[in-house]
């Protein structure tokens, strides 16, 4: 008799037990699927960044920035030396 409603008990404890773990793992499982197909947008444009075409790519491109920044800083620094304050081009007329 003392067999029968422990046994009983156990059941009854488990069943709750059981179904919050099935919850969390299909709630798991779900947020893995999410997140999978999240980095599908993040992680594999990340990915054909560093190809060697696209290194290579990065890297022409800095150098022209370079290039075309240290062509305009020596043009603007010549003409700042060359430019004269203006005049004034209104005279006054004298009564």
């Amino acid at each position: 008799m003392a067999d029968g409603p422990n046994p009983r008990s156990k059941r009854e404890r488990l069943r709750p037990r059981l179904y919050g773990v099935a919850i969390y793992l299909v709630a798991g499982i779900l947020l893995l699927q999410v997140f999978f197909c999240l980095s599908v947008f993040v992680l594999r444009p990340y990915a054909k960044s560093k190809t060697p075409d696209a290194i290579l790519q990065q890297e022409r491109v800095r150098a022209t920035d370079s290039l075309m920044s240290s062509i305009f800083r020596s043009l603007g620094q010549g003409k700042e030396s060359a430019v004269e304050p203006r005049g004034e081009t209104n005279v006054p007329a004298h009564p």
